[in-house]
């Protein structure tokens, strides 16, 4: 790995994402300081007894020396930091944020007269839900993971090179998506399955013995465990394109039903052919 320095870099949310973010960078040792925020005094203890960061504060503020500014917080929190951050920043901060949601928080930021716009890189890693419900930090928790950045025609090409520089640093691979490419991606790789997880574990609830299950039932409802408020906001925020996906969704099922009605067997094996032929085309 390339020997670089990122300065002092600010984290807004000791969660999962920023912790582990924050631990990466301590272990690698490319920044001259890692301070961090969160309004839970619980996570910021954690992070500091974990080694994510050098030092934590119970404002935001205080993250007003950072080179980069990462704002880790729940989607419906991401607007509200930058108008906060937009505040006391430097003038030459470089600032992204990692939330699910990106259209949302970008087109906002392109309206808002943010001193650092031209330095904001919308950002996004790609790490199971899994992982992240895992509530410890890993600096592996990137590693192979990719990274989506959303810069927009104002972004700064420098600002950009930087967090792209970044993402590699904590192990992961960035990918360059517009906005609304990204949430149209999120929708049907993220927030749908957790959707259909949420569905199927209802819909188990009912069954005498569900302990019988097999590993498939098992990997389908793992994300069911994931935190509900966020969930809401996630899906609240990406509205269009969940109500897409779920769109498109339905009307496979729908289709899928009628075949199985209709018994239907060509038809049927055709349907699980074409699944088999996606999922393979997926994996080369």
């Amino acid at each position: 790995m390339r020997r670089v320095n990122y300065g002092t870099v600010g984290i807004v949310g000791l969660g999962v994402i920023g912790a582990s973010i924050g631990l990466r960078l301590r272990e690698v040792g490319v920044a001259k300081r890692v301070i961090g925020f969160d309004q839970s005094e619980s996570a910021r203890e954690d992070a500091s007894n974990a080694g994510c960061v050098d030092q934590t504060y119970e404002t935001l503020n205080h993250l007003a020396d950072a080179d980069i500014l990462i704002i880790a917080v729940p989607p419906n929190q991401v607007v509200p930091c930058l108008v906060e951050a937009d505040v006391f920043c430097k003038v030459n901060t470089i600032v992204t944020d990692t939330g699910s949601v990106k259209a949302q928080v970008v087109n906002w930021t392109l309206t808002y007269p943010l001193r650092f716009k031209p330095r904001f890189v919308g950002g996004h890693p790609m790490v199971s839900g899994e992982s992240v419900e895992s509530k410890k930090p890993a600096a592996n928790l990137f590693e192979g993971a990719h990274w989506v950045l959303t810069p927009t025609e104002q972004t700064d090409s420098g600002a950009l090179q930087a967090i792209e520089a970044l993402t590699r640093t904590l192990g992961a691979k960035p990918i360059i998506l517009s906005p609304e490419e990204h949430d149209r991606h999120a929708a049907i790789l993220e927030h749908l399955p957790e959707a259909l997880a949420g569905v199927l574990a209802q819909i188990g609830e009912n069954l005498v013995h569900p302990e019988v299950a097999g590993n498939a039932w098992s990997d389908l409802v793992r994300a069911a465990g994931s935190d509900p408020e966020l969930l809401t906001h996630v899906f609240l925020n990406n509205r269009d394109e969940v109500v897409s996906a779920l769109d498109d969704l339905i009307f496979h099922l729908v289709k899928l039903k009628g075949t199985v009605e209709a018994e239907q067997y060509e038809a049927l094996l055709d349907f699980f052919e074409a699944s088999r032929k996606a999922k393979a085309a997926r994996e080369r």
